[in-house]
C-alpha cells in the first residue's frame, strides 16, 4: 500500500468518524431540545392550572381591595364634609353680633375668672371684645380684669391669662372641646 492509499484510507476513516461524531452529537442535541420542550410545556401547563385555580382567588383579592379604596375615599369625603361643617360653626360664632359676642363672652368669662386680676386676651382681629366691654363686666363683677396689648390668631373669643396659667376660651377651642361629644350627630345629621 503506497502513501497516498494510506493517507486517503486514513481521510475516508477519518470523515466516517467525523460523520458518525456528527450524528451522535445531533441526536443529544435532538434529545436535549425535546427534553427541554417537554419540560417547559410541563412548566407552561403547571402555571396554567395553578392561575386556573388561583384566579378566582385573585379576582376575589381585587374586588376587596377595590372595595377598601373605596370605602377610604368614601370616609375621606366624609371626615372633610364633617370638618366643613365645624368650620362653617366656627365662622358663625366669629360672625355673632356685637351683642351676643358679648353676652356670650361675659358668660365664658365668669366660668374662667378666678382671681379676678388676670389678664384677657383677644384676637387679631377682634371687633366686639374691647376694654368698654372689659371696664362693664369689672363694674358688674367686681374684678380687675385687665385688657392686654398682646393678640392672638385667634377667630374669636379670648384667653384668660394668670402668670403662668392660661384659660384658653377662644372659638376655636369651644369647638374643639365640644367635638368630640356632638360629632356623632354631626354625623347622623349629615348622612342620614
Amino acid at each position: 500500500m503506497s502513501l497516498a492509499d494510506i493517507k486517503a484510507k486514513i481521510s475516508t476513516e477519518s470523515q466516517a468518524e467525523i460523520q458518525a461524531i456528527e450524528s451522535e452529537a445531533d441526536e443529544k442535541v435532538r434529545q436535549i431540545n425535546q427534553e427541554l420542550n417537554a419540560e417547559v410545556k410541563s412548566v407552561k401547563d403547571t402555571y396554567a392550572s395553578r392561575f386556573a385555580k388561583e384566579e378566582p382567588e385573585v379576582l376575589r383579592r381585587r374586588e376587596i381591595v377595590a372595595g377598601i379604596d373605596a370605602n377610604k375615599l368614601d370616609l375621606g369625603v366624609r371626615r372633610r364634609l364633617v370638618d366643613d361643617a365645624f368650620a362653617a360653626s366656627l365662622r358663625k360664632l366669629a360672625d355673632l353680633p356685637a351683642d351676643a359676642c358679648l353676652k356670650f363672652a361675659s358668660r365664658l368669662l365668669k366660668e374662667a375668672v378666678s382671681s379676678g386680676h388676670e389678664a384677657v386676651v383677644v384676637g387679631k382681629d377682634e371687633k366686639h371684645l374691647n376694654q368698654g366691654w372689659l371696664d362693664g363686666y369689672n363694674a358688674e363683677h367686681g374684678t380687675s380684669l385687665t385688657l392686654s396689648q398682646e393678640r392672638l390668631p385667634i377667630s374669636g373669643g379670648f384667653v384668660l391669662r394668670d402668670e403662668k396659667i392660661d384659660t384658653n376660651c377662644s372659638w376655636e377651642m369651644l369647638l374643639e372641646d365640644v367635638r368630640p361629644e356632638i360629632e356623632s350627630e354631626v354625623v347622623k345629621k349629615l348622612f342620614s
